[in-house]
């Protein structure tokens, strides 16, 4: 999973080659097809476990947290964090036009929209003051993750980062 998704980060879902990965793994092509039908199952099965850790796997971490606020409070941390390997996102949005990733990044931002609106609902935001706020939230997640690729240098770092997130979240709490 791990070398399609590189693979994609770096090219989008065209960059995903069965030789090419088969041989990063150390297996041959012919070991690869034991695990996968065909590149196009490799694809759908990397994408869904993307799905899954950066979607389902972040909302079971906020779960653990019993305060509505330090939940929000860790996904805005999370998702802002500074690290490596964000361009898969970004990659994968740029690739939209490709069907199994239109589809998959579909299903991330209704998954993603429902978890943060929940999040709001969780803090006193309700209906569509949660609705909007979730929205112009994701939003904002998704044009900063464009500009770290395409402008790192627009994107504030260290504690100026930590002072962004802040400041985003006392934003979307101003309708609380």
């Amino acid at each position: 999973m791990h070398s399609a998704l590189a693979a994609m980060a770096r090219g989008g879902v065209g960059a995903v080659r069965v030789e090419p990965i088969a041989a990063e793994l150390g297996a041959t092509k012919g070991s690869f097809y034991w695990y996968f039908a065909n590149r196009d199952a490799l694809v759908t099965a990397a994408l869904q476990h993307w799905l899954r850790e950066t979607t389902e796997g972040v909302a079971e971490t906020l779960a653990e947290l019993p305060d509505p606020t330090d939940r929000l409070r860790a996904l805005l941390g999370t998702v802002f964090a500074e690290r490596p390997g964000r361009g898969l996102e970004v990659a994968l949005q740029a690739d939209v036009d490709s069907p199994e990733v239109r589809g998959v990044l579909a299903e991330a931002d209704r998954r993603r929209l429902a978890i943060l609106r929940g999040l709001l609902a969780d803090v006193g935001l309700a209906g569509d003051a949660a609705e909007r706020t979730a929205l112009s939230g994701y939003a904002t997640y998704l044009g900063f993750l464009q500009l770290q690729r395409t402008d790192p240098d627009l994107v504030p770092s260290g504690a100026d980062r930590a002072a962004y997130v802040n400041s985003l979240l006392a934003t979307m709490l101003a309708g609380h």
